[in-house]
This record gives C-alpha cells, structure tokens and sequence, in this order.
C-alpha cells in the first residue's frame, strides 16, 4: 500500500493530573527527520519518543508538537526542601556579607524553578505512558492520513502507469517499420544524387542494414515495458516503495531519451514526447511517496 509523506495527525490523553496533546504534521524529505521540542522538565524522555516515531515511519520530515500542562497536584509532588535550604543558607550568607537584610517569605521559594520535584520515579513512569499513548495515537492518524493521500497519488499514477504502456507499444510497432523507411529514404536520396543506373541493390542493402541497427529501439522498448511492470508491481508493496519507484523512474527515463535518440521518424519522435512528458508527471508525484 502506497503511503504519502505528507500527512497530519492529533493524539490527546488527559490522566493522573496531566494533559498531553501531541499534533504531528509532515512534509516531503528523501529520508526521515524527526524535529521534536519537549519541555526542560520532559527532555530525557526525547530519545524514547523519538524511537517510537522512527520506529513507525521510515520518509519525510516530521514535526511533533506537544502541548503539556498539569491538570491537578499530583500526590508524588513535593517541595525540594534541599534546593529550598540551599538558597536561604546562601541568600543569609550573602546578606551577612554585604549587611543586606532578607526579605524571603515562602512564596518567594515557591516560584523558584525546580522547587516543586514532579518526577520521582513513580511520576516519570506516569507521565511516559501518558506521552507515548498520545504520540502513538497522532501517528496512527497521520498513517491514515497517509494511506488515504498515497491511494489518491497510486490511482493516478496507474492512470499514468497506462498511457506509458500504450505509448510503448505504440513505439514498438512504429520501430517495425523503420527499415522500410530507413530504405526508401536512402534510394530516394541516392536516385536524387546518383540517378536510377548509379544504384547497386547489395550496396542498398548493406546500408539499409547498417543504418536500421544503429536505428533499432526494440531492445530499448522491452527494457521500458519491464520496468513498467515492476513499476506496477511495486505499487502493490506493502514496504515503503517511494526510493524504489525513483530508481525505476529514473531507467524508464534513461530508456525514453536513448529511444528518442535513436529514432528518424517524426512520429516516433512524437511518441517520445508524450512518454517523457507522462514520466516527468509521475516523478513529481513520486516526491510524495514513502
């Protein structure tokens, strides 16, 4: 199943005293970029959240953002008294160093960041759970948001996926008739130079040949249609196929510019036109594919 790299999804869990809301949006990127902001007070739970978001995506850039508060006192929270201690014992100090009188009252150390400890081991373990099951259920909305955008981009690129077919076989069965062309091309040209009695029918022949070999797009035709069909192939994987489909992009063009190369005749020149435009379609839209 063909997954867009673009895509949004919202996870909130509200428990235990504490809200998390984590809204997830991505972007195209040729490989996978988490950029994840927690708060000072949640940073070392980073690497664990941002495994959970590698562990189910594997292309694009991705922004987590999280909205997090505290909804009640937990229980667990308590005042650092020793963080407390610290700045009377000091702010005394300083005061009888300088003979400044201390103006604290406990509001004061209350507002001091980090006098409230709210993750002993009990709470982080708490406020962990609370933060995965949020960010799990933002990716599995951005994955449906995903699944939904990359059915759209796979139904047109069979659509496409069709025309370069068509326009193969079209191809093919042009190429058929070059050495014909290719002859009467050649005697015309000698008859205008050389006249009928100049005209020697091995000598046409070989050169016919010769020119018809530099010429033939057969094997150029069927190196396409196997690509083609890969192509449709790996539509139907169930891995992540944008890379894949690139690289078969990529040779289904290198077949279409050697095919356009080789061809002397105005329709099969045209033919090559439309392919290459249908290719280049499709290699936009491949850009939006994990």
């Amino acid at each position: 199943m063909v997954h867009s790299m673009t895509g949004y999804g919202r996870g909130e869990v509200a428990r235990d005293g504490y809200r998390a809301v984590f809204e997830l949006s991505s972007v195209n990127s040729r490989f996978l970029e988490v950029s994840l902001r927690l708060p000072r007070a949640l940073a070392g739970l980073e690497p664990a959240l941002r495994s959970l978001v590698e562990s189910r995506l594997s292309r694009g850039k991705i922004y987590c953002q999280l909205t997090w508060e505290r909804t009640a006192w937990a229980p667990s929270q308590e005042l650092n008294e020793p963080l407390a201690d610290w700045y009377i014992t000091t702010l005394r100090r300083l005061g009888a160093k300088h003979k400044l009188s201390l103006d604290l009252s406990v509001g004061d150390l209350t507002r001091i960041p980090d006098m409230w400890m709210a993750q002993t081991e009990g709470v982080s373990e708490k406020i962990e759970a609370i933060l995965r099951e949020s960010l799990s259920q933002s990716l599995d909305q951005m994955k449906v948001t995903r699944r939904t955008e990359g059915q759209a981009l796979c139904d047109d690129m069979r659509k496409r996926l069709a025309n370069v077919e068509r326009l193969t076989a079209r191809v093919r069965s042009l190429a058929d008739l070059v050495p014909a062309a290719i002859r009467e091309k050649l005697a015309a040209r000698l008859r205008e130079i050389l006249g009928d009695a100049g005209l020697d029918p091995q000598r046409l022949a070989q050169e016919v040949a010769l020119l018809a070999e530099r010429a033939d797009i057969t094997e150029e035709c069927v190196r396409l249609q196997v690509h083609t069909q890969n192509f449709s192939a790996a539509l139907d994987d169930a891995e992540a196929v944008g890379r894949r489909l690139n690289f078969l992009l990529q040779e289904m063009n290198r077949e279409a510019n050697t095919i356009g190369s080789k061809s002397n005749t105005a329709d099969i020149s045209t033919l090559v036109v439309e392919l290459k435009e249908e290719l280049e379609r499709m290699r936009e839209q491949v850009q939006n594919i994990e």
